[in-house]
């Protein structure tokens, strides 16, 4: 099933399914091929009122024919305290040392998802990881942790 590409929260709302899910659409705009790979969290956070209730984080790796090549981090419902400038986001692969990595909140000021500035390193560590750790600041609700449990990323996807 191929999914227009979004950033909305909507985008895998309530999916939570361990690996990898790779996906290919056409950008409709341009006519060209965009390609996903995408992964809900293992766990849900447990957030404070208003976003109480199943909360998955998202992991997503697309290449894009307008955006190029980017790697989004998202939550269902919340606040990652990433407002008017860059942020930094702590990313643990597998047992290594947890690794710090830049972000950026998107330009349509929503709070709920950031873009990894060093995509290059995330992606090369995803594709040796079985699992990820990413732990983020959130609004009023500390900094939790969310697990992916996962194969490792084929990055490009086998077409």
């Amino acid at each position: 099933m191929k999914r227009a590409w979004a950033l909305a929260a909507a985008m895998f709302a309530g999916a939570a399914f361990a690996g990898w899910d790779y996906e290919t659409d056409q950008d409709k705009m341009t006519g060209k091929k965009t390609v996903m790979a995408t992964m809900a969290s293992t766990n849900s956070l447990a957030l404070d009122f208003p976003y109480k209730g199943e909360n998955h984080g998202h992991l997503m790796v697309r290449q894009h024919p307008q955006y190029g090549l980017g790697v989004v981090f998202s939550v269902d419902k919340g606040q990652i305290l990433c407002r008017l400038s860059e942020c930094e986001i702590s990313v643990r692969f597998d047992e290594s040392r947890p690794m710090k990595f830049s972000a950026d909140p998107p330009a349509d000021h929503s709070s709920n998802h950031v873009f990894l500035r060093d995509r290059t390193r995330f992606i090369n560590a995803a594709k040796k990881a079985k699992k990820i750790l990413i732990q983020v600041t959130m609004h009023t609700n500390g900094a939790p942790i969310l697990e992916f449990a996962t194969a490792p990323l084929v990055w490009p996807p086998k077409q």
